[in-house]
């Protein structure tokens, strides 16, 4: 069986998403997307599940993969050779490429690390008719000089040091690269290749003050036909996860690239396409792992995860946060999935419409955050682990995951519990936009004000090129909320007041089912703000709930960069679900 938006396949330790495209097509080709690493596929993730899509619009099969050690991939059993092992993953792709569709050319496309990894398959692979390079990983060592910078500039835009338990300064917003991963990468220079990796090469460029134009005039000496095009909005792209959308119309141009390729068919083999068959669960250490695709048309993803040789005592959905998709910052959603099945509890992460993986439904507003759309899909989730007999389900959430999270609960009796996490709002205040709700959902109040008086930030904005509006209006807002819960006051305007009663009539709802809500923030973080304007500064109206709790996890920033805060959230998080009752309130 497939899906028109990308069939789950598994391949023992790690999965992708095929496309069978038409196989009637003339000229149809075998695509395989190779994607970038760590923060930049966390990025593009919704840009190479949209590159797919249109690939197979176009007639094409079309199959894309998470490296071993990446994504929902299993890591590897201690220090990773290099990168041989994504090397022998990809291999295996291309092999199924080829089993399920006989006769056809190969093209690989690739971005970042995955441009680097596809030139030198290429180069092995008598049938691979074209590549496509993006954003090119060219020298290793000026990658890395690139991820190490690109490491610095992030945890400044978050107001957070280095990673104290980071071996080296590869890591980018909590993916880390390990040494010998790191080493192998160093060792790559592609203008010393002495293969073309195809007879046909599109490059697909960054901006002139940033693209290195000495793959193209090397592969051109090979004797390989070059184009290039420019690729628009990489830059925005990579900025950060919420904000960045597919660049449709590069991906439309590298489509048509493929298409106007010539087709040299294979003599002597029949032209005809294998019957798929339905992904298996990959096995980890204490789990087993499940991709499936659910809800209306199948449009929505998700990852099923399941203690190993034992019945789960219950069932966690994991909400995506902002728009990272739904392995998470830093991927804390797979490592805390896993934990949990060590503590029994089964968990259901996946992407609600246009986040990740499951693309947005024909009537989903033009921003899905904070809104219906996403509380629908979360019930769409429901609906798919209700019919698991998993155990009393919970739902889990972060940031906007945590808002979504909040009001399904208040609103579906199947859920008994619900752990939100750094949650900015409550109940949403119509005088807002979810633009101002998220732009400044990565720093604290202090990290802000230290923010506007950066002496970068100052030259940008004498220069013009910093927008210092929305920073100065989440600081002023922020510091309201904080004087009047510091003065255990009930909001004074009307429209606080009704958002305050609509609040605890939401708290109230909640109690009165008996379900268990578990408040977790990080210590200073902004979100302590929005607990504090309904249960005052000291938490006092929390005893009016004694289902719910609140705990404070120190040295955190509020998506959990860091290594040693991520596991932190993880340990809290499993005690949480595992308990009888709710955790304490610490202050």
């Amino acid at each position: 069986m497939t899906s028109r938006h990308g069939t789950p396949v598994t391949f023992d330790t790690f999965g992708g998403f095929y496309h069978a495209g038409c196989i009637d097509r003339p000229g149809r080709k075998a695509v395989l997307l190779l994607a970038p690493f760590g923060y930049e596929e966390l990025c593009t993730r919704a840009t190479w599940r949209a590159l797919a899509e249109n690939i197979a619009a176009a007639g094409h099969a079309c199959l894309r993969f998470d490296y071993p050690g990446t994504a929902d991939a299993l890591d590897p059993v201690g220090d990773p050779d290099g990168i041989s092992d994504w090397f022998v993953a990809a291999r295996h792709c291309m092999a199924f490429l080829r089993e399920y569709n006989p006769g056809i050319e190969l093209v690989l496309v690739g971005q970042g690390l995955g441009a680097s990894l596809a030139a030198q398959l290429g180069a092995e692979s008598p049938d691979v008719a074209a590549t496509v390079l993006m954003a090119p990983l060219v020298k290793g060592r000026s990658y890395l000089r690139e991820l190490q910078a690109w490491s610095r500039m992030l945890t400044e835009r978050m107001g957070i040091g280095p990673d104290p338990l980071a071996d080296n300064g590869y890591g980018v917003a909590g993916f880390p690269l390990a040494g010998s991963r790191a080493a192998a990468i160093q060792s790559i220079d592609l203008t010393q290749t002495t293969q073309s990796p195809s007879a046909k090469v599109l490059l697909v460029e960054r901006s002139q003050s940033s693209r290195d134009s000495s793959i193209g005039n090397h592969l051109k000496t090979l004797g390989a036909d070059v184009s290039s095009i420019d690729y628009a909005g990489y830059e925005m792209i990579l900025q950060d996860p919420t904000p960045a959308e597919p660049q449709l119309g590069t991906l439309r141009r590298i489509v048509s690239w493929i298409d106007d390729l010539a087709h040299l068919p294979m003599a002597g083999v029949n032209v005809s396409a294998k019957e798929m068959e339905p992904a298996r669960p990959i096995v980890g250490p204490r789990f087993e792992e499940l991709p499936v695709r659910f809800g209306p048309d199948e449009r929505l993803f998700g990852v099923l995860c399941r203690p190993l040789d034992r019945k789960p005592s219950a069932i966690a959905v994991l909400a995506n946060s902002g728009r990272d998709y739904h392995v998470g910052w830093g991927r804390a959603t797979v490592l805390q999935a896993r934990a949990l099945a060590e503590r029994g509890i089964a968990s259901f992460r996946f992407d609600a419409g246009g986040i990740g993986d499951s693309p947005a439904s024909a009537s989903a507003p033009a921003e899905v955050l904070y809104s219906e759309e996403q509380s629908a899909d979360v019930r769409h989730a429901i609906d798919y682990v209700e019919k698991l007999d998993a155990g009393p389900i919970a739902l889990v959430g972060r940031c906007s995951g945590a808002y979504a999270a909040f009001q399904v609960a208040v609103q579906d009796e199947r859920v008994r519990n619900v752990v939100v996490i750094n949650i900015m709002r409550f109940v949403w205040d119509p005088r807002e936009t979810v633009a101002e709700a998220v732009l400044s959902a990565h720093r604290t109040i202090s990290g802000s004000v230290a923010m506007l008086f950066r002496k970068e930030s100052l030259r940008r904005v004498l220069a013009g090129h910093f927008r210092v509006k929305a920073p100065v209006i989440f600081v002023l807002k922020r510091l309201v909320r904080i004087i009047s819960s510091s003065a255990g006051q009930i909001p004074a305007g009307e429209s606080d007041q009704t958002l305050y009663r609509e609040g605890h009539r939401r708290f109230q709802i909640l109690e009165s089912r008996g379900v268990r809500l578990a408040m977790l923030f990080s210590e200073g973080d902004h979100a302590l703000g929005e607990f504090r304007t309904y249960m005052g500064r000291k938490g006092n109206q929390l005893r009016r709930y004694p289902t719910a709790s609140v705990s404070i996890i120190p040295d955190a920033d509020h998506n959990f960069t860091h290594l040693d805060a991520r596991a932190r959230l993880t340990n809290v998080l499993c005690d949480v679900l595992a308990a009888p009752s709710s955790l304490p309130f610490r202050a």
